[in-house]
């Protein structure tokens, strides 16, 4: 599958609000997945990437063990 650039949809970049978006909750909570290391992300100076690969493989495990929301 492809993405309109013609990048493959598992190299497909997202950056924290746009995984936000995607898994339908507040950026501050992607930031707190990040930190929790439940969610892989580059960090580029001050912003992070995040593989969509990533984000479609975090919401298929929390659909077998749930996140706890709290931090």
């Amino acid at each position: 599958m492809t993405t309109r650039r013609g990048v493959r949809a598992e190299h497909e970049i997202m950056t924290v609000e746009q995984a936000a978006d995607y898994l339908q909750v507040h950026r501050l909570t992607v930031y707190r997945y990040i930190r929790q290391g439940l969610l892989p992300a580059a960090r580029l100076g001050k912003v992070y990437r995040i593989f969509r690969r990533d984000v479609e493989a975090f919401l298929d495990a929390a659909k077998r063990h749930p996140v706890n929301s709290q931090p």
